[in-house]
């Protein structure tokens, strides 16, 4: 799966939630990863968000975390949806985000035996709709919400049948 040898991923450690914590480079981008988190990402609040979800999952280069994602929602035998994706901003737009997207389509697929995988992203991260679309994600419901500055957003829920 991985063009780059270098590239792995492994459960996330205790050890790694500084690091991750430190991905988001402000508070959109938290939003974009984890809507109900406070900018600046802090330890507990991440702690909490790795308890109440499933194979909080790291991407490994040349031993630096540079990727994080989870299954918010699993039912097993039919789809995982994946959330709090974050890449490192020294790395993005280099194969990270599709590396990372396609290592949860597998474990999904491995553990859970899904046919579908689910994400949702808002309509002002441009960079992930691109991806996921990309990825064969495909649009099939809008939601509104509201951002924490009060103004109107679209949250883009999207799924991909699961094709391993």
């Amino acid at each position: 799966m991985a063009a780059n040898p270098n590239l792995s991923y492994r459960p996330v450690e205790t050890k790694d939630f500084e690091i991750i914590c430190n991905l988001p480079q402000n508070a959109e981008e938290l939003y974009f990863m984890f809507p109900k988190a406070e900018y600046p990402l802090t330890v507990p609040q991440l702690e909490v968000a790795v308890s109440n979800r499933y194979d909080s999952t790291v991407i490994v280069l040349n031993n630096e975390v540079v990727g994080f994602a989870n299954f918010y929602e699993v039912v097993q035998n039919h789809y995982c949806s994946i959330g709090n994706v974050i890449i490192s901003p020294d790395y993005r737009n280099s194969g990270i985000g599709t590396f990372l997207i396609k290592t949860m389509e597998q474990i999904a697929s491995d553990k859970y035996n899904v046919s579908e995988l689910r994400l949702s992203c808002f309509n002002n991260n441009i960079k992930g709709i691109l991806l996921y679309t990309k990825l064969g994600y495909i649009p099939y419901e809008i939601e509104q919400r509201t951002d924490k500055a009060g103004n109107q957003i679209a949250l883009i829920k999207m799924d991909k049948q699961n094709e391993l």
